[in-house]
């Protein structure tokens, strides 16, 4: 058990892998800013940003865990938890009453949603088994699908 204790010392130490809580906090932040929840674009419903925020917040509570833990095992439940969080915000977000002109743009988030939920899917099986090829690919497209997430908002916002 102490070899693989090492091996996740090791890929946690890896610069792919801490790009995803370091540089992507500025995407997080931006995210997280409630005083842009005005919109230029009166068909956006402050719901609809309110949940790409809330896909921050889901974004910023893995990597507090992440970050808390050196153990593969509390990284893996945290990167569980993460998808169930990512799932159901995806639900609130396809029940929400949108203009037909942000029908592309809340599937889109929709999509998002999901790649960003495999995603922690994918990292939280590489933490369990120790594969650093499911920790690094599971990282790298999650950190695309915040990003995503974040431009998108960033877009409807104004």
């Amino acid at each position: 058990m102490m070899q693989g204790n090492n091996l996740v010392a090791r890929i946690l130490e890896q610069p792919a892998v801490l790009a995803r809580f370091s540089a992507g906090r500025g995407v997080l932040a931006s995210l997280l800013s409630r005083n842009e929840r005005t919109t230029e674009n009166p068909e956006v419903s402050p719901q609809f940003l309110e949940a790409l925020e809330d896909a921050a917040n889901v974004g910023r509570r893995f990597t507090e865990r992440v970050e808390a833990s050196q153990d593969s095992q509390p990284q893996a439940n945290a990167a569980s938890i993460c998808r169930w969080e990512l799932l159901v915000l995806r639900e609130r977000l396809l029940e929400l009453d949108v203009p037909s002109s942000l029908h592309g743009d809340r599937d889109r988030a929709a999509r998002h949603l999901d790649a960003a939920a495999n995603a922690a899917r994918a990292l939280s099986n590489g933490h369990r088994l120790h594969s650093l090829d499911r920790i690094c690919d599971g990282g790298r497209v999650l950190d695309e699908q915040f990003d995503a997430i974040a431009q998108l908002r960033g877009r409807l916002a104004g």
